[in-house]
């Protein structure tokens, strides 16, 4: 038992270095094509992880923005402060108030500007600040309806674009980036059509012994597999790069980045290389080798 055990394993890992052995093979009989691809490949993943790791930094930098915008409540003359604060801490997802006593602000208004003498004319305020800018709008239609609140006010018109430009930035971002994933399985899938047709004659011979399918078809896989992995591990150079520059533009801002775009989308190309690799090379498996 122990010995047929041994003779598959054997077997196996005859077969397994017979399908390497076919792949280097491969690679060698793409002679320049190898540097092509390769280049064409990490300069598509460049592109692809810098728009990535711009996209995750700046909706992370757009939610940080809307978070430090406040809801300014002003209150009628007749209300009370501190029971309309109260009130407002009861509401859900509210991180903080501060409250502005008329005569406070009014103060504060006289050192900054020349006013005449007259009466105070400021109303009582509340600056509130949410958890998130998405209870913002929930929050301000609460207010509104509580006693004692005259108005509520709030950048609603710059979250707004903020909102639209960041979906914007996205849905360009994506479809970029499937024309890209698309353009490089097309120089994949045409480069092992060249190859299926080089060794033709090689693949007839082997089907003819009886050779399984996958057998023959495995070694194309496994090199657009290797082009994909090869063009990742070279794209880190220009991502890592355009990672610390989008990081640095950022911070200038005052926003301190998450830090961990380089490493989330390095792991994202490598696994896409692999995937569309072996996908491009699988489409042309599929469609011109015969067997």
């Amino acid at each position: 038992m122990s010995s047929l055990v041994m003779d598959s394993i054997t077997t196996e890992l005859r077969i397994a270095g017979r399908v390497i052995q076919e792949t280097i093979g491969g690679i060698k009989r793409s002679g320049w094509m190898n540097l092509i691809i390769v280049i064409t490949m990490a300069a598509i993943l460049s592109i692809f992880g810098t728009l990535s790791a711009f996209i995750i930094e700046t909706q992370l930098f757009f939610q940080h923005i809307g978070s430090g915008f406040e809801i300014s409540v002003y209150l009628k003359n007749e209300a009370k402060i501190e029971e309309v604060a109260q009130s407002i801490r009861g509401l859900d997802n509210v991180r903080r108030i501060e409250l502005v006593p008329k005569g406070k602000a009014w103060e504060d208004m006289k050192k900054t500007f020349q006013v005449p003498e007259i009466d105070n004319p400021l109303p009582d305020a509340i600056h509130v600040k949410m958890d998130d800018q998405q209870y913002m709008e929930g929050a301000v239609q609460q207010l509104k309806q509580m006693d004692g609140v005259e108005e509520v006010s709030y950048a609603r018109d710059f979250l707004k674009k903020l909102e639209d430009f960041s979906r914007a930035v996205s849905g360009v971002g994506l479809a970029v980036s499937l024309f890209l994933g698309v353009l490089t399985m097309f120089v994949i899938s045409n480069t092992i059509h060249l190859l299926i047709e080089a060794r033709a004659r090689e693949i007839e011979i082997l089907r003819m012994m009886g050779v399984g399918n996958w057998y023959i078809r495995l070694p194309f896989l496994i090199q657009g597999a290797v082009y994909g992995l090869t063009g990742a591990i070279i794209a880190y150079i220009p991502l890592s790069i355009a990672v610390y520059y989008i990081n640095a533009f950022l911070e200038s801002f005052r926003f301190s980045t998450s830090g961990y775009s380089l490493s989330f989308v390095m792991t994202v190309l490598v696994l896409m290389g692999v995937l569309v690799g072996a996908g491009g090379a699988f489409n042309s498996v599929r469609k011109y080798l015969h067997i």
